[in-house]
């Protein structure tokens, strides 16, 4: 049984998904185990911050696996984290999973709205849908995609054009 927050890639690995924003957050640039808190706390407009507790077993786990080193420099021995190439590669393979992932997430937003919405329509949730449903499209079939949503913005539109 796997969990609906987890990743897994085709070796049957999961991996959190922190871990996977760790990895995938420093394949863009080092950083600390600070730096990850605030981008995190940015990233979703302070509603969650993992703790210290949280993050550094997760980060040690990583090291731990060579997914990711560890610098420590200065005289507060701060640790700046980098993503090895095993870590580029670990990313890479759960990234292909794309569409097992969307379709989890899918899941996932299912048990909120569920708890939240209702059965109301929740906009925010259709539009995951189709983003959903967009990465799903075949190839060569985007030209059609592509009408279907430009006539859907127009109609949109002109509910907000009513007075």
């Amino acid at each position: 049984m796997t969990s609906l927050l987890k990743f897994g890639c085709r070796d049957g690995k999961e991996r959190s998904l922190i871990a996977l924003y760790i990895l995938h957050s420093l394949s863009r640039n080092p950083k600390s185990g600070y730096d990850l808190l605030i981008e995190i706390k940015t990233k979703t407009d302070g509603l969650w911050v993992p703790s210290k507790g949280t993050l550094y077993p997760v980060l040690n786990q990583l090291k731990d696996e060579c997914l990711i080193e560890g610098i420590t420099t200065g005289k507060r021995a701060k640790t700046t984290f980098t993503i090895t190439d095993s870590g580029r590669n670990a990313l890479q393979i759960v990234k292909e999973q794309g569409q097992e992932n969307h379709r989890k997430m899918a899941l996932y937003k299912n048990l909120i709205l569920d708890i939240f919405g209702g059965s109301k329509v929740n906009a925010k949730g259709l539009l995951f849908d189709i983003k959903t449903t967009l990465d799903e499209v075949p190839p060569g079939d985007e030209h059609r995609a592509v009408r279907i949503l430009e006539e859907c913005l127009d109609n949109l539109k002109m509910i907000g054009n009513k007075e």
